[in-house]
């Protein structure tokens, strides 16, 4: 009889444990494992996770914070296998308590899990699936609010606005409350809508308790209100940062901003002499940078953002503040192009100035090539007007100078004897095979070595054959007598085989001949046209671009340039200033057909009226009928005449690609050519390039 009961209490169990029965006592035996097993697991987990990515985060206080951080990708990768635990574990739920209250919540941890491992995709299907599967109004708010957060990083603000509307109808607790709210936050922020994003946090803050997150939120407060340039509810947000229990990093940027609002340098200099803030030096010293270029001390502002990017994360940031401040303000080009350069090496690819960073340095590594061409070609002309006396010291006096540079440093590198001795153990027989460890021949193979190549430097190329072992026999005397300083030079130079070797490799560089300067004053008047074209239309510099274009027209007078540097000074004068009225009376008198003088036109007139469109359209059709009769010459003079009657219109591309094939036709062929370049380089988009290219193309072919 005992037996029998046993055995009914043991098939009710049995069939309470079976997870598709709604049973009461079935339905609590699997609440009970849900939640205190897979569950309780899963959700430690997931706070594990949460607190080290905060942990792990790190924040770019030079750009405003975000409300809500995005989640890095690298995260997700670094800590996959928790969070695959954690989707594992809220699966079990699924698939062994199917008829517990806690499916809602399981398949809420796998959302997140999936949200934090950056897989938005299924994350979005996931808790999309929470709102279809049950009404729980905890699990069912939590995930609307997760779904929100998403639609926001992805920047679908329409699709979190419906979510957003729909959240505000549900019965929130506090936390999910506060969550919604700075989710909204996060929303205008993400939108620049500041004042409503402000509005969100004084109505949040209050409701936090005193932690980091309060902190951080007081600081977000603060940078809100200093873009806004109310620097005064600024500072009082920053002041709050430290009465919140912020962590040191936290107060030491907020102190950092009050600083920098109160203008007060001293004070940042006080902060560097502390040790407490070794590790923040570099960001001390960007800090005191903004605060002397704010005040335009550019000097002093290059001084300490070149202390602060000698270490430093940040340091690409600063070396494109420096280069902003050489390109910009100090006007030293040159220099601009080197701190780009080296912003790009060291800006980190998530910035996010890194691809304007690495367009940047492309630009200005163009600039620097133009503008050393430009240099190279100059050195030359001025050197090709030295006498070879004159050549023979000059070169002998920087032989000279990097002979004592090469003598200091390897003083340098010269041991100081008996200060510091160090034995070695005898080997043994058997150790004594190695080379290093047989004094004996380590000795006759220095011996051997001095012997061949003499005393040589750790320098690259000390194996030449021309190489002289005398480092000394380099040093020139020139202290003869100043009346026979070219004939006794040119016997130094003879004496010594190296020199002699060096100073005519060195002059056969030189251009002499006419013919060969000739050469040069063409690539120097090429180069600086490229160059003064490149400052203007690629970087904007007016002034740069002026005064090497006036450079152009000076030395070079009646280039081949002339007519498009004119029309470049023009767009670099001051609206309606004398100076660009006489750029465009000298373009407009000395190249009346040119294509620039018809780009001024379209300038100064703007688009055309419908009805002077269709008189342009009839001028290019007679003109285009003279084409195709063979008058050339009228043709090409209807043309220039619908280019100066209607400039900017419609057909311009037609008209102008017309005038070159009228060229053709006249046998023009200089005019044909120059024509056909200027058409594919101020009509890159027509419809008729193609053709104009395989046209240009062909002449080159045919006159080669």
């Amino acid at each position: 009889m005992i037996r029998r009961y046993w055995l009914l209490g043991l098939l009710a169990l049995v069939s309470a444990c079976s997870q598709q029965s709604t049973k009461p006592a079935a339905v609590a035996f699997h609440n009970l494992n849900a939640k205190y097993n897979a569950i309780w697991q899963a959700d430690r987990l997931k706070k594990s996770l949460q607190k080290k990515f905060w942990e792990e985060h790190k924040e770019d206080y030079k750009s405003m914070l975000p409300i809500i951080p995005a989640i890095d990708s690298t995260f997700g990768q670094q800590h996959a296998t928790d969070i695959d635990l954690v989707i594992k574990k809220a699966s079990l739920v699924i698939d062994r308590h199917q008829n517990s209250h806690f499916v809602d919540d399981a398949y809420t941890l796998i959302g997140w899990g999936r949200y934090i491992k950056k897989d938005y995709k299924n994350a979005l299907e996931t808790f999309k699936f929470v709102n279809s599967i049950d009404n729980d109004p905890r699990s069912q708010s939590t995930s609307l609010i997760h779904l929100y957060q998403i639609y926001i990083h992805q920047h679908d603000f329409t699709s979190a606005e419906k979510v957003g509307e729909f959240i505000q109808s549900l019965d929130l607790s506090q936390t999910q409350k506060n969550n919604y709210l700075l989710s909204r936050a996060y929303y205008h922020q993400s939108k620049k809508e500041l004042i409503p994003t402000i509005a969100l946090l004084e109505e949040i803050i209050p409701s936090l308790s005193s932690g980091e997150e309060k902190a951080r939120l007081y600081y977000i407060l603060g940078q809100l209100f200093e873009s806004q340039g109310k620097n005064q509810l600024a500072l009082e947000s920053y002041a709050k940062v430290k009465k919140s229990k912020a962590s040191y990093e936290l107060q030491f940027h907020a102190t950092l901003a009050v600083h920098q609002l109160n203008n007060a340098p001293e004070e940042l200099e006080k902060m560097i002499r502390e040790p407490k803030n070794e590790d923040h030096v570099p960001a001390l010293y960007a800090a005191l940078g903004e605060i002397y270029f704010k005040n335009k001390e550019f000097d002093k502002a290059k001084e300490y953002w070149t202390k602060g990017g000698k270490s430093g994360s940040d340091r690409g940031e600063l070396y494109l503040q420096l280069g902003n401040l050489f390109a910009k303000q100090l006007k030293r080009f040159d220099d601009a192009a080197k701190y780009y350069d080296s912003a790009a090496t060291y800006m980190s690819p998530n910035h996010a100035a890194y691809a304007s960073t690495q367009k940047l340095k492309t630009t200005w590594s163009t600039y620097l090539q133009l503008s050393k061409a430009v240099s190279q070609e100059d050195s030359l002309l001025k050197l090709s007007n030295m006498s070879l006396a004159e050549l023979t010291d000059m070169y002998q006096k920087t032989q000279k100078k990097q002979q004592r540079k090469a003598d200091s440093i390897l003083t340098k590198n010269v041991p100081v004897q008996n200060t510091v001795i160090f034995t070695r153990r005898p080997a043994s027989p058997e150790q004594q095979s190695f080379y290093f460890n047989n004094d004996q021949a380590r000795i006759q193979g220095q011996q051997e070595f001095s012997n061949k190549w003499g005393l040589r430097t750790l320098e690259d190329f000390w194996n030449r054959k021309n190489k002289n072992n005398n480092l000394t026999n380099r040093i020139v005397d020139l202290t003869q007598n100043t009346s026979n300083a070219s004939s006794e030079n040119i016997k130094a130079s003879n004496d010594n085989p190296v020199l002699s070797d060096s100073l005519q490799i060195w002059l056969n560089t030189i251009p002499k001949s006419p013919a060969q300067v000739a050469q040069v004053k063409k690539r120097e008047e090429d180069a600086l046209f490229e160059l003064g074209k490149f400052v203007r239309l690629e970087l904007g510099e007016k002034e740069q671009a002026s005064i090497l274009l006036k450079k152009l027209l000076t030395n070079y007078p009646g280039t081949s340039h002339e007519a498009e540097a004119l029309y470049l000074l023009y767009l670099s004068s001051d609206k309606d200033s004398p100076a660009q009225k006489n750029y465009r009376s000298q373009l407009f008198d000395r190249f009346p057909t040119a294509y620039f003088k018809q780009l001024i036109l379209k300038i100064e007139n703007g688009s055309l009226t419908e009805t002077n469109e269709l008189a342009a359209q009839k001028a290019y059709e007679l003109a285009y009928g003279q084409f195709k009769a063979n008058n050339y010459s009228e043709a090409s003079r209807q043309c220039q005449q619908i280019l100066q009657q209607f400039p900017g219109s419609n057909l311009e591309d037609k008209v102008v690609f017309l005038k070159a094939l009228c060229y053709g036709g006249l046998k023009e062929f200089t005019s044909y050519q120059d024509n056909l370049k200027n058409f594919i380089l101020a009509f890159p988009k027509s419809p008729l390039t193609t053709e104009a290219e395989a046209l240009l193309k062909a002449y080159t072919k045919n006159k080669n």
